[in-house]
This record gives C-alpha cells, structure tokens and sequence, in this order.
C-alpha cells in the first residue's frame, strides 16, 4: 500500500484526527497563499513575470518532495523509483497539464476579481467532485450530500446582488472563476484516484509530476517571452519582491500540504478547506480590498461556514457508524445492527465526538 489511513487499518479516532490535522493545514497555507497573490499586484499589475513564477514554484515543490522522497528511500531500503510504470508517469503529464494552467489562470483572476470572491467560487468544488467521486464509485452518504449541496445554495446567495439583479463581479470574472474551479474539482478526483489506486511513494508520486510541470512551465515561459507581440518583457527572476518570493514558498508548500489531504482524507476534504479559506478571506476582501457586502452575502457565509463545520465534524464520522452497525451483526454481537448504528449516530450528533475504535 501506499501509506494511506483508513478506518479499517488504524483507530477511527486517529484516523480523523489525521483528516482534520491536514484540513486546518491547507487552510492555513491556502489562506496565506491567496492573499499574498493580491499583495504582490501594484496597481493592478504584477511585478514579476507569472510564468517564471510558476515555474519557480514547481522547482521549489520538486526540490521539497524529491527531498522528503529520498530521505524515505534512505530510512527504508527502498528503491529510488519504486512500483513506476509508464501508466504513471502518464497520468501525472496530465495532471500536471492542468495544474499549470491552472496556477496561471489564478493569476489572471486575481486581476478580475478579489482573494474572497475567488475562495468563494472555489467552494463550489466540492459539489462537482462529489459528483465525480460517486461517478467512480466512492460511497457518499446523504449527510454528505446534504452538505454540499446547502453549501453550493449560499455560495449563491453571496455571489448575487438582489439591487443590480445580478452578479456584483463582471460576468468575465464569474467566466474564469468557473473555469478555474472546474479544473480544480477534475485535478483534485484524478489526483486522489491516482495516489490512493498505485502502489508507489506519495513523494515519489509527487516528484514525478513535479518533474513534468517545471519542464511545462519553463516552456510557457519560453513561449510567451519570444511570441512576437507579447507583452512579456520581463527577465526570469525580474521584479521579485519579498512578498512576491513568499507567494513562490507558499504555494510550494500549498502542494505538499494539499497531498497530505488526499493521503488522510479525499478530494471533498480538499474542497471543504476552500470553505474555511473563505471566511477569512471574505472578511479581508471586505475591510481592505472594499468587496461590496450586504445582509445576504453574510448570511451566506455563515452559511457556509456551518456547512463546513457540520461536514468536518459530524458527516465525516458517519461512515464509522456504517462499520459499527456491520460490527453488530457478527456472530456474537450484543446489539442488532440497526440499533447500534441509531446509538451511535444519536451520541455523534449530540456530543460531537468522534467515535471509539
């Protein structure tokens, strides 16, 4: 196996500790990494080249996972590119296809729209990869679904001016958001499908897909600096402040982080983090970069946030239940399946506690 958790191989305790652990991590680093894309604008432009940017950050993802990689393969014996089959290596071209496009693309959001508005129409991944999780036959449960689905509801509320009749961003904006976050819930489902169905090293995995996007970025840098009439004029490592090598490190350390998601908990996980992201983000967008804001986009996300907590700490526990009332029905089991999965979804909803192995 690959090193993934799971319910069935460790405590559920632990086991969600480890998903809530790497939850609150890519919120942080996502948070900080978001904000910073803002910062580094003056007067709406970037000071540094954004594909050199891309390409830095690759670099600095590669160097990180090659280094956690072969500090496994020394500890361990192992061999330096364990299980690797060309089957690999070409689900990773494409992912990393896409993960570069992607990283472009939030620059050029960010220049249409603010750090709040961005994590808000991102929250809308959960939804779509859900989907596309059920489509590959992951179990969902309806509280799950519920969650989701109420969350997608207030990402509405407080993406529509009721004044205007309208969205209170130009439709352009709302265009690439929903490019950029249907790009973001397809990376996410393939990424884990990939890293939980190969027998190879997470950092090995990583690695690998680093690799192809330092190589793929580095050529759009190429490109966009020698196509004739582009506005790229600036060197490779021009106009780096030290915010702007800030926003490199964080988004480096955003992979590694958004990897520990898929290793201890799924996709939808991952998404759910845009959720929380959000609540800080609105906040900021408001007070400093003067978001508009009325009566519904707060109630929107306020519900959002209970969505999210209401996932993270009860629908998430759920699936224990599933394998306590399995439990029950062995030969042997003093409480009939039904009852024993009731009690205990009745303690989980009540107390909040996450449930015994």
């Amino acid at each position: 196996a690959i090193g993934y958790g799971s319910s069935a191989t460790m405590p559920a305790a632990t086991h969600y500790v480890q998903q809530l652990g790497a939850f609150c991590l890519l919120v942080v680093v996502q948070s900080f990494a978001i904000l910073l894309f803002k910062l580094c604008q003056v007067s709406g432009r970037y000071t540094f080249s954004v594909p050199s940017s891309v390409c830095l950050t690759e670099v600095c993802k590669l160097v990180l996972a090659a280094s956690f990689h072969y500090a496994y393969v020394t500890k361990e014996r192992k061999p330096l590119f364990e299980n690797v089959t060309p089957r690999i290596v070409l689900h990773y071209l494409g992912l990393a296809l896409l993960y570069t496009l992607n990283n472009q693309l939030s620059f050029y959001v960010l220049e249409v729209a603010d750090p709040g508005t961005l994590s808000l129409g991102k929250s809308l991944a959960p939804y779509l990869c859900a989907l596309a999780l059920r489509i590959v036959g992951q179990s969902i449960h309806r509280l799950q679904w519920v969650c989701v689905v109420i969350q997608c509801c207030a990402l509405a509320i407080v993406n529509y001016d009721v004044c205007k009749g309208a969205g209170v961003l130009p439709w352009r904006a709302y265009e690439l958001i929903a490019l950029s976050t249907t790009i973001t819930a397809t990376t996410s489902v393939w990424n884990q499908l990939v890293i939980k169905g190969f027998d190879v090293p997470i950092n090995l995995q990583n690695s690998i897909m680093y690799a192809i996007s330092v190589v793929i970025a580095a050529a759009s840098y190429a490109h966009e600096v020698t196509r004739p009439g582009s506005r790229e004029t600036k060197g490779f490592l021009e106009g780096y402040t030290a915010l702007a090598s800030l926003l490199v490190l964080f988004q480096a350390f955003h992979g590694i982080a958004v990897s520990l998601v898929y290793r201890y908990a799924d996709a939808i996980v991952k998404n759910f983090a845009n959720s929380a992201v959000m609540a800080i983000l609105f906040i900021v967008s408001a007070y400093f970069f003067a978001l508009p804001t009325n009566l519904n986009s707060w109630l929107g996300v306020a519900i959002v946030l209970t969505t999210t907590y209401c996932y993270m700490n009860i629908a998430l526990k759920l699936p224990a239940v599933e394998a306590a009332a399995s439990a029950a029905a062995l030969p042997g089991a003093s409480v009939a399946p039904a009852a024993a999965g009731e009690k205990e979804t009745a303690r989980l909803l009540e107390e909040g506690t996450t449930p015994k192995a």
